[in-house]
């Protein structure tokens, strides 16, 4: 596509979504607006080969930083831009739709899912309330591989212990699975439940986010004494 085509191109798509709005643009044509601006090559054509290699512009926002980067067809501008997208949707999210009080595995659920629009990687989330169950503090605890999640219960009861709360919440995702907890992830819970016990504390529920849906350890049952009639003041549902 010569020179004076691509501007006249880019000019059209601008002028579309200035007069009729985002919706009114189809996938390709969303992402290559996007594009536009950090791209000088054929902008149609790469959002087109990009879209039938990764399947919709939410996978290619998803996609692995550095497998990204190293795609010839991306430059690292362009690469930077895209992986901005689910950083700003969890930025506004989380200004628009603020939860502030954690007193069910929904509202839970929902907090979590906020937290993690945009995470690189699997990520070890633990929040503090007060006894009305308003969030207090939230701290990334560990950074792990894509399967595995790490923490020390050391790392976990230092939070507790500055925190001056005693109930909290953790939080882990699975960006690319289900959110069904594995063998692992049920002993560690009850370690970290265990380990605030012995302080004085209670671990409210421990939150799992996968790709398409979030999971309650509490609301489940998985865990014999670990109910929502355990714990006054919130409920599963």
């Amino acid at each position: 596509m010569a020179d004076k085509e691509k501007k006249l191109r880019r000019e059209l798509l601008r002028n579309k979504y200035n007069d009729k709005g985002f919706d009114a643009l189809t996938e390709e044509e969303k992402l290559e607006l996007l594009l536009s601006f950090s791209c000088t090559g054929d902008t149609a054509q790469l959002a087109k080969e990009l879209l039938s290699e990764y399947g919709s512009i939410n996978a290619l926002a998803d996609a692995d930083t550095e497998l990204l980067m190293k795609d010839k067809k991306v430059s690292e501008q362009a690469s930077v831009l895209i992986k901005l997208i689910p950083c700003l949707s969890r930025t506004l999210y989380l200004e628009r739709f603020k939860i502030t009080t954690l007193n069910s595995s929904d509202s839970a659920k929902s907090f979590f899912t906020s937290h993690f629009i945009g995470a690189v990687g699997e990520q070890l989330i633990i929040t503090a309330v007060n006894k009305r169950f308003r969030v207090v503090n939230t701290k990334v605890l560990a950074f792990g591989s894509p399967s595995q999640t790490y923490a020390s219960y050391r790392d976990i009861a230092d939070f507790a212990v500055k925190s001056s709360c005693t109930i909290f919440f953790m939080a882990h995702n699975h960006p690319q699975g289900v959110s069904r907890p594995s063998d692992s992830d049920i002993l560690f819970t009850k370690n970290v439940s265990n380990t605030l016990l012995r302080l004085g504390s209670v671990l409210a529920d421990h939150i799992i986010i996968g790709a398409d849906s979030a999971f309650s350890f509490r609301e489940s049952g998985l865990i014999p004494n670990f109910s929502s009639s355990t714990l006054t003041g919130y409920s599963c549902k």
